[in-house]
């Protein structure tokens, strides 16, 4: 198996949601989806810069955990300094399971490989 890493994902323009851009995505040792980035960067280059900062600053985030469409499903978030950095990547239907995967995140966060060698897909 292989290790936690950061993938870079370009999204093409669509007309009904507007400019594209780029985001972050964490993806587990199994290629699992763990979570990816709030923000969308105009470029491979600025998101790289945001996956070192976020690395370096990880444990300074605050986690939160809410449910929406009326409880059935529950979300984490992570922020640094106010403002959303990343999310989860689905809604689950249990709380523990998002607790679990929120630590699954945080974890492979601190141990993803480095991006600078990392694909864009």
């Amino acid at each position: 198996m292989g290790h936690p890493r950061f993938l870079i994902v370009n999204r093409p323009v669509r007309p009904d949601l507007g400019a594209g851009g780029t985001v972050w995505r964490l993806l587990g040792a199994n290629n699992r989806h763990l979570g990816q980035s709030q923000e969308i960067f105009r470029d491979a280059a600025s998101c790289r810069v945001a996956i070192e900062e976020f690395q370096h600053r990880v444990d300074q985030g605050r986690t939160t955990i809410c449910s929406m469409e009326q409880g059935q499903l529950w979300l984490w978030r992570l922020e640094l300094d106010g403002r959303t950095v990343a999310h989860s990547a689905r809604g689950y239907r249990r709380q523990r399971e998002c607790q679990y995967n929120l630590a699954r995140f945080l974890a492979g966060a601190r141990s993803a490989a480095d991006t600078a060698r990392g694909g864009v897909g």
